[in-house]
C-alpha cells in the first residue's frame, strides 16, 4: 500500500485538513480523499470576459512610492532614494525599479485610490479577500465560521455543481500564516462552510537559511507540492519494481477504474481523488500543472527561478487546464528559515525593496504576461495585484515604511478591464485618495464583473440564508471593459 502523508495544514477548527491520504486498490479509493474533495467544484456561472483570474497577493503591505504611484516632487522623507520610470501611457511613471512592469500598462487598469481603516495585516487581509470587515480590529484576528467567504471560496461555491478535473479555485503556496507559524483569516469558507475552503497547496522551501533577524531578508526559493504526493521511506522503487513499475500500476488502474464509474457512475469526486494520487505518475493528469519541469528551462529563467517566479509560471499552467481563481500570495517565511518579513519593511525598507522585492515581481508579473499574450490567454485571463495595506508615505526612524492602509494602489491586467486606464489618484505625498475612493468591497466586486458574475447577486449560507456576494460593494465603472 501507498501512503500518502499531508503536511498539517490547519482549518478554523485547528483540524488537519489533510491528515493522511492512502492510495492503495480501488476497494479503498473515494474515503476520505474523495469526501474531501467533494466541495471543490461548482455550478456553471455566465462566462465573463475573464475566464481565469491570476491573484498576485503581496503580504505584508506593498508599497505606493517604491512600486506604482513614485511621488518625485515629494520631499525625500517621503519620496525615498529611487527615480522614476516611463510606462507605456504617455504621463504616467512608475518607481524605476520596474523597469519592465510598465510596458504592460496599456493592458492594464491601474487603481490609485485603494484605501480602508484596518490598518493590520490580518484583518486587512480578510478585509480585502471577502469585502467585509473583521468585527473586531486586532492583532490576531481569528478564523470565524461566521466571517464572509473569500472570493477563492466564493468561485469554490459558484462551481459546486460541475464536474471538473481541477478545483474552480485554488491558494498558493501555503495557507496564510504557515511561515510564521499562525493561521491567518482571509482565505476561508466562512458563512459558507469549510467544505468551500480553497484548495491550498503546501510547499517546501529549499534555501533555508538562518535570518540575523527580522528584517535579514532574501528571495524564497522553494517547491509548490500537493499534499504528499512522494513515496514515502517505507516504500522504496525496488519493491514497486518487483512487481511492475508505478507508472503501469495506475495506468492499469487508471483503465480499469474508468470501466467502473462507466458502470455505477462513480461521482467526479472520486475521480478527482484518483487523479490527484496519480498525479506525478500518469502523463494525462491535470494536476501534472504543478510539474514545471514540463517546461523549457529557458522559460523558467523568465520567469525566475524562485518561488513566486515558479509559482506564477504554475498559476498559469492551472488557469490554462480551467482554474478560475488562483492566488500566488507572497508568505513570510519567519519559522521556515527563509525571508521572514514578506513585504511588511518596518525596516531598511528601500534595501529589502530593491533588493528582493521589486525585481522579482517585476520579473515574473512581466513573463506571466508575455507568456499568456503569446498563448493567446491575456484577453480570457485577468492578472491581480493587491496586498492587505499599503507603506506610510513618511519614512521612520529605521529607514522603514510602516502599515498604512489608508491608501494603496490595486493593478488589474489583462481580460475584463479597460485597456490603459489609470483610475482614481491618491494625494500629493501618497498619503489619501485625492478622488474616487474604492474600498476592498468594491475591489471584490470589481473581479466578480470582471469574471462574469452579477456583484449584486446572492450566495447562501450554511443555513441557506442569502447573504451578499460581494458584500454591498460597487463594482468600479470606470475599469471594467
Amino acid at each position: 500500500m501507498l501512503k500518502l502523508q499531508a503536511k498539517a495544514s490547519r482549518t478554523c477548527t485547528g483540524i488537519a485538513r489533510r491528515d493522511l491520504l492512502t492510495a492503495g486498490g480501488l476497494s479503498v479509493l473515494g474515503l476520505s480523499l474523495a469526501d474531501l474533495l467533494q466541495a471543490e467544484t461548482g455550478s456553471s456561472q455566465p462566462a465573463g470576459k475573464a475566464r481565469s483570474v491570476i491573484l498576485i497577493y503581496l503580504f505584508g503591505g506593498p508599497p505606493k512610492h517604491e512600486l506604482f504611484d513614485p511621488k518625485p516632487e515629494a520631499p525625500a522623507e517621503i519620496r525615498g532614494p529611487f527615480g522614476t520610470t516611463a510606462t507605456d501611457l504617455p504621463g504616467v511613471h512608475y518607481s524605476d525599479l520596474l523597469p519592465t512592469m510598465g510596458r504592460w500598462l496599456h493592458r492594464s487598469s491601474l487603481v490609485r485610490s485603494g484605501t480602508h481603516v484596518h490598518n493590520d495585516h490580518s484583518a486587512g487581509l480578510l478585509y480585502t479577500m471577502t469585502g467585509k470587515k473583521a468585527k473586531v480590529l486586532e492583532s490576531a484576528v481569528p478564523v470565524l465560521p461566521t466571517q464572509a467567504p473569500s472570493m477563492n471560496s466564493v468561485i469554490q461555491y459558484l462551481h459546486r455543481h460541475e464536474r471538473r478535473a481541477l478545483p474552480a479555485s485554488i491558494w498558493m503556496p501555503c495557507y496564510a500564516g504557515w511561515g510564521q507559524s499562525s493561521l491567518r483569516p482571509g482565505l476561508y469558507g466562512g458563512f459558507l462552510g469549510r467544505q468551500f475552503d480553497p484548495f491550498i497547496t503546501g510547499v517546501e522551501i529549499t534555501n533555508k537559511r538562518k535570518a540575523k533577524d527580522f528584517y535579514d531578508s532574501g528571495i524564497p526559493e522553494g517547491v509548490i507540492r500537493l499534499p504528499r504526493t512522494r513515496l514515502q521511506p517505507q516504500v522504496t522503487l525496488d519493491r514497486l519494481d518487483g512487481r511492475k513499475s508505478l507508472l503501469q500500476q495506475f495506468e492499469q488502474q487508471r483503465s480499469g477504474f474508468d470501466r467502473y464509474r462507466r458502470l455505477v457512475e462513480a461521482d467526479q469526486f472520486k475521480v478527482q481523488a484518483f487523479e490527484l494520487l496519480t498525479a506525478s505518475n500518469s502523463r494525462k493528469s491535470p494536476w501534472r500543472a504543478f510539474q514545471l519541469d514540463e517546461e523549457s528551462p529557458r522559460l523558467r529563467e523568465r520567469y525566475g527561478r524562485n518561488l513566486y517566479g515558479d509559482g506564477l509560471l504554475t498559476s498559469r499552467r492551472l488557469v490554462e487546464r480551467g482554474v478560475r481563481l488562483v492566488t500566488m500570495s507572497w508568505e513570510a517565511f519567519e519559522t521556515e528559515g527563509a525571508d521572514p518579513t514578506a513585504w511588511d519593511t518596518h525596516k531598511n525598507h528601500f534595501e529589502i525593496v530593491k533588493k528582493h522585492r521589486a525585481p522579482v515581481l517585476d520579473r515574473a508579473y512581466s513573463a506571466l504576461c508575455e507568456d499568456l499574450e503569446q498563448r493567446g490567454m491575456l484577453d480570457e485571463t485577468l492578472i491581480v495585484i493587491m496586498g492587505e495595506m499599503g507603506r506610510s508615505p513618511k519614512v521612520n526612524a529605521g529607514k522603514g515604511r510602516d502599515h498604512w492602509s489608508y491608501a494603496y494602489d490595486v493593478m488589474f491586467t489583462g481580460a475584463g478591464v479597460k485597456q490603459g486606464c489609470v483610475f482614481g489618484a491618491s494625494d500629493k505625498i501618497g498619503a489619501y485618495p485625492a478622488d474616487h475612493p474604492v474600498g476592498p468591497a468594491d475591489i471584490v466586486a470589481t473581479v466578480y464583473e470582471a469574471m462574469g458574475i452579477d456583484s449584486s447577486g446572492v450566495i447562501r449560507d450554511v443555513g441557506q440564508r442569502p447573504q451578499p456576494i460581494a458584500q454591498h460593494g460597487t463594482p468600479i465603472a470606470g475599469i471594467l471593459a
